[in-house]
């Protein structure tokens, strides 16, 4: 299919991305820096947003983590998507979607569609991408969300064709999800993840004009077409190493949004700080917002741990845990499906059928806000049982057990089921299978309802993943910031293209 370049988009592109660079010394993008300016004219920060979440992959067929979907929803765009934690499908890239047959899914593509480097985006970009991240298959990622695909035709340069295997509800919402990002066909590798020295090029609503281990400096992208076009100019993604460094930058005026990052010592702190001040602001001048339920914590199973098929010890573990559990099901209280399905509290005995203490390890992400505590406390709880002793790591990848801090692709029963359906134990792999077939091709609410509770009810029989906790997330802004209500992707993943300055 032929390609054409939009010499405008791509100019207009690089443009704002130098110019942003210049904002930070010693960052450069293949544009001469800036003459050194003088001692009284200092280089101005730039507008900064500052998380201990750190950006860990950068191809978005790859992510699995919600920190590094900040790159898939900020820097690429995807055929739909939806606001946060809704449950409407809205167009993105595509202009409109919608089933023309039971297993025929069309989208037709907005006009003038250019990624940041000029090169123009058709439905065969779309294709290659959708095709790549199903290949590629990256465990984790939101590639089984798109399970029931076939094939995919592209008619002509606006129209993309979905064939599936089988009738799928639940289609639309695997194209909002971070694996359904569009790539540039011409520059991503068909068969492997693209390396992270190579540059970052979407469609989205923001340019990458730098990116080290630490940060992430974003421009935005004047000729985007889409839904969430960018509110401010330029703005630096900050990873900081510790709560404590979040603080002193919002205490010396070196950061202007955080995200997450803070512990609960300094989320009480700042809450009782906004509850007294007139003005509703901490001491340090920021405003507070808090997000409804958005933090869950979840306790499950490596797959690779050769302890992992014991029941009497999967089910001794989850009623140790019982006392603490805040969250009765794997779908969150506030997403649409959810049925209650473990225990919470009351008097649990936990059964020890083995004789000798059974080792386990226990992985945590040490840059998530107090995950070390809860770490700390469910390995409490797991060896006062008197059967277990429990080596913690701090690496979310390793160990027998893993505590993770979720946010599901987008707001969906399915997409917060999908750890488990992903990996069943394999005397449920048919059952759960058949249930969720079944689900996807309903029509019927009653239907889905009923199918979405049985595998909930499932999932606390086999206990490979427990849920353990729902709290809100928190959002500082500098006053005057103003951070739109939609800045937020399908999942409550960081949107920074809502966030305005002044």
């Amino acid at each position: 299919m032929g390609r054409a370049d939009g010499p405008a988009a791509g100019i207009r592109g690089i443009a704002s991305a130098a110019a942003a660079v210049s904002l930070l010394a010693g960052c450069t993008v293949g544009v001469t820096p800036s003459p050194r300016p003088s001692a009284t004219s200092p280089v101005p920060r730039p507008f900064t947003v500052m998380s201990t979440d750190p950006i860990r992959v950068a191809d978005p067929a790859a992510i699995t983590d919600a920190a590094s979907a900040v790159v898939s929803l900020n820097v690429f765009q995807r055929l739909m998507t939806a606001d946060p934690g809704g449950s409407l499908l809205k167009p993105d890239a595509a202009r409109d979607c919608l089933f023309t047959s039971a297993t025929t899914y069309t989208c037709t593509l907005n006009k003038k569609l250019f990624f940041h480097n000029g090169h123009q985006l058709t439905s065969s970009d779309v294709k290659f991408s959708i095709d790549r991240a199903t290949r590629l298959n990256v465990a984790g990622s939101s590639t089984s969300l798109l399970s029931s695909l076939r094939k995919i035709d592209a008619p002509d340069p606006l129209t993309v064709r979905f064939l599936l295997s089988q009738p799928d509800t639940q289609f639309g919402w695997a194209l909002a999800s971070p694996a359904a990002s569009i790539v540039d066909e011409e520059i991503y590798p068909q068969d492997d993840v693209r390396p992270p020295t190579e540059p970052i090029i979407g469609s989205g609503p923001f340019v990458v004009a730098h990116r080290d281990d630490q940060s992430l400096l974003l421009t935005r992208y004047l000729d985007y077409v889409g839904r969430s076009p960018a509110r401010i100019d330029a703005l630096e993604y900050s990873s900081a190493a510790d709560p404590a460094t979040i603080e002193d930058a919002m205490a010396t005026g070196k950061v202007d949004v955080v995200w997450r990052g803070l512990n609960a010592a300094a989320v009480i702190r700042y809450s009782q700080q906004v509850a007294s001040s007139p003005d509703k602001l901490t001491t340090d001048g920021f405003t507070m917002r808090a997000i409804p339920g958005a933090r869950v914590l979840q306790l499950g199973w490596n797959p690779a741990s050769p302890m992992r098929a014991n029941t009497a010890l999967r089910q001794a573990i989850s009623t140790a845990l019982q006392g603490d559990r805040t969250m009765d099901s794997i779908v969150p209280s506030n997403v649409p499906g959810h049925v209650a399905s473990f225990q919470l509290g009351g008097r649990a005995t936990t059964k020890i059928t083995w004789r000798n203490r059974i080792k386990l390890t226990l992985g945590y992400d040490p840059t998530a806000p107090n995950a070390l505590d809860v770490a700390t406390q469910i390995r409490t709880r797991l060896e006062n049982s008197g059967g277990l002793s429990i080596q913690l790591r701090p690496d979310p990848g390793a160990g027998d057990l893993q505590l993770a801090d979720r946010k599901a692709w987008t707001a969906t029963g399915l997409a917060w089921l999908q750890p488990y359906i992903d990996a069943p134990l394999p005397a449920v792999r048919g059952t759960t299978g058949t249930i969720v077939t079944a689900f996807r091709k309903t029509t019927d609410d009653a239907e889905a309802a009923a199918l979405l509770g049985t595998l909930q009810k499932q999932a606390a029989v086999d206990c490979v993943l427990l849920p353990i906790s729902q709290s809100d997330e928190y959002l500082l802004a500098r006053s005057g910031v103003d951070v739109s209500a939609s800045s937020f992707g399908p999942g409550w993943q960081l949107g920074l293209f809502g966030i305005r300055n002044g």
